[in-house]
């Protein structure tokens, strides 16, 4: 009696091991062998899925990237959310993952590295891999200048430029260590909150009730005196 196999599992657990093989023994390190292994399944069965070890590499970055677009669906399904606050928690789900993966990252890099090396279109496979995230910081972009929360201008250049920041911060975590968790995340919402539309003050109020206030929050004043005046004002009303 045959046993019945359910192809897509069996598909995405190889994936899964492969991945985790990666980050572990870097690109070169890792054989079919070493991949069946740790499946618990035959070398010979995993050429029926992936015909080499680089088909294989491929789409455990694509399971990866899947597993965000997942995520961020759920977001932006969310009504309740405004655009910015959208835009804000991808970011963050997408800093999570990069921090969680940094030894993959590396991994990444290298294998790219020698792709590139071989005289591979470098740029045509990253870009295949990233056009959907900046596709939906665009889009995010240009639903918060449509909501007044951000200050006009050009969608897809406000995009790139937060997009920057990410591949700054990929740059640090495979190469230079030059930036952390926090200070990314930190920049991130520096940004954000330049973007955003800012009211001008109300000249009835007293004066250290006055702030910008913004659709969605108040951007609290950087001094402490005026972190303790905005709170008194608040105390007041």
């Amino acid at each position: 009696m045959s046993v019945s196999v359910d192809h897509t599992q069996r598909r995405t657990m190889i994936l899964e091991c492969a991945f985790e093989l990666f980050a572990e023994e870097g690109f070169a390190g890792v054989t079919y062998l070493k991949i069946a292994n740790r499946c618990g399944i035959s070398r010979t069965s995993i050429y029926k899925y992936f015909k080499d070890k680089d088909q294989i590499f491929i789409y455990a970055i694509k399971l990866s990237t899947d597993k965000i677009s997942v995520i961020a669906k759920k977001v932006m399904d969310r009504r309740d959310l405004t655009a910015v606050q959208k835009l804000r928690r991808i970011l963050r789900l997408i800093v999570k993952l990069l921090s969680d993966n940094r030894v993959f990252l590396s991994v990444t890099l290298d294998y790219l590295t020698s792709l590139k090396s071989s005289g591979a279109d470098v740029r045509r496979k990253a870009r295949s891999r990233t056009f959907g995230l900046k596709f939906l910081m665009t889009r995010l972009v240009r639903d918060a200048m449509q909501q007044k929360l951000f200050r006009d201008g050009d969608p897809e250049l406000i995009a790139a430029r937060i997009y920057c920041i990410l591949e700054a911060y990929v740059f640090s975590l495979t190469v230079t260590d030059g930036m952390g968790r926090n200070e990314c995340l930190a920049t991130i919402d520096s940004c954000v909150d330049d973007l955003m539309v800012k009211t001008v003050p109300n000249v009835d109020e007293p004066v250290d009730a006055r702030a910008y206030r913004i659709s969605e929050l108040v951007i609290v004043p950087r001094s402490e005196l005026e972190k303790t005046a905005l709170a008194n004002a608040k105390e007041r009303s």
